[in-house]
């Protein structure tokens, strides 16, 4: 049995390795009243790595932003409310909702 449970367990550790995660990233540039907001994605990349992606695309592309954030959540569905509610929250400041096009690199 524990020889069993063992190789499940060895099995397992290559899958929990590679588990994905769900995000979308969001950039506000205050002076301009906007927010940059990509589609939600699934992938397996830190968190610094993909702000930091998403940083340099906004840059190259001009655009002025303040901060960029890239929060995760593990399934599609939660991403989506949280995505929503960031939505909701910059319209009830303001803020115009620019969506791009984006996602980060493998």
């Amino acid at each position: 049995m524990r020889a069993l449970l063992a190789m499940t367990f060895t099995l397992l550790i290559p899958q929990i390795a590679l588990a994905a995660d769900w995000r979308y990233c969001l950039a506000p540039s205050h002076s301009e009243h906007k927010t940059y907001v990509t589609p939600a994605f699934r992938t397996t990349m830190p968190m610094d790595e993909a702000e930091t992606q998403f940083a340099s695309s906004l840059h190259r592309s001009g655009l002025r932003y303040d901060d960029v954030q890239c929060p995760r959540s593990d399934d599609e569905p939660s991403i989506i409310i949280m995505q929503d509610h960031a939505i909701t929250v910059n319209h009830e400041l303001g803020n115009e909702i620019i969506n791009l096009r984006w996602k980060p690199a493998s």
